[in-house]
């Protein structure tokens, strides 16, 4: 697959190399599983040993970088730059072996993504973006789609981790769906939001979603041309969980906007 995207020695393609050979240690099925803080949030040791890698390999890309992963939530406010790395975003899909799960990895400097690397190596699918340089996919440029309101697919969820936040989700594709074509649920935040940079859905809210699930989709869609916002903040944040609402179009996401902030007007937890 190298033939489709290298352009050199760019930082990019530096880091698509290191994903690469981090998705190689999903293809290992003999891995262990534990709950976090809940029997839906697992963590295996698949995830502990992608992450591990993936530091390893990214902290020395970048001089006085830190390192931000799902099974390692700490904050360096005196570094001004951060990998934020999801090493298997899906995994309840990875234990069941659904063939839907992805490495996500992010380069945020001062607050905001410069690169973003999506990979699902079940579809040998590598999405990708540099700030300025657009997004790609396997190395063809890839755009948002044009589809209006009433032909869109929207991504969302149900706040699985905190079931408490599942009736505002509820009323808001309940609303949605009244007026788009349909929905879908595929259990990775971060393979939902390339798909959405990419074409294949339209519009997508989730309620709560951290750093490591979306710094990666932020600058795809950026790059691909699409909207991406949140509540309270002008833009997402990385130092803690947010809200997260995308479209294709402005028209599409000032709708589902307005339809997300009548049902949450702010953000309903702090952590």
């Amino acid at each position: 697959m190298t033939q489709f995207y290298r352009k050199g020695i760019e930082m990019v393609d530096k880091v698509i190399d290191i994903v690469l050979e981090a998705g190689k240690l999903m293809n290992n099925r003999d891995f262990q599983v534990e709950s976090k803080d809940s029997v839906s949030n697992l963590v295996t040791t698949a995830d502990l040993s992608v992450q591990a890698f993936l530091e390893s390999r990214l902290l020395p890309l970048v001089e006085n970088s830190y390192f931000l992963g799902e099974e390692n939530f700490k904050i360096a406010k005196d570094k001004p730059c951060q990998w934020i790395v999801d090493p298997i975003d899906g995994t309840a899909n990875f234990v069941r072996d659904m063939g839907a799960s992805v490495i996500s990895v992010a380069l945020v400097k001062e607050g905001e993504p410069v690169l973003g690397v999506i990979y699902n190596p079940y579809r040998n699918e590598m999405f990708y973006a540099e700030k300025g340089k657009g997004a790609f996919l396997n190395g063809k440029p890839i755009r948002v789609s044009a589809r209006p309101l009433e032909r869109s697919v929207i991504c969302t969820a149900f706040c699985l981790y905190n079931k408490n936040f599942a009736k505002p989700c509820i009323n808001i594709l309940e609303e949605v769906y009244k007026k788009c074509d349909d929905f879908r649920r595929i259990g990775t935040a971060a393979l939902e939001l390339a798909y959405l940079a990419c074409g294949r859905v339209d519009l997508y809210f989730e309620m709560r979603l951290f750093p490591w699930d979306f710094a990666a989709g932020e600058i795809l869609i950026r790059e691909a041309g699409g909207f991406i916002g949140t509540v309270e903040y002008e833009t997402p944040v990385f130092h803690r969980p947010i809200p997260i609402i995308c479209a294709n179009t402005r028209e599409n996401y000032e709708y589902l906007r307005k339809v997300v902030e009548k049902e949450v007007p702010k953000i309903p937890y702090t952590e």
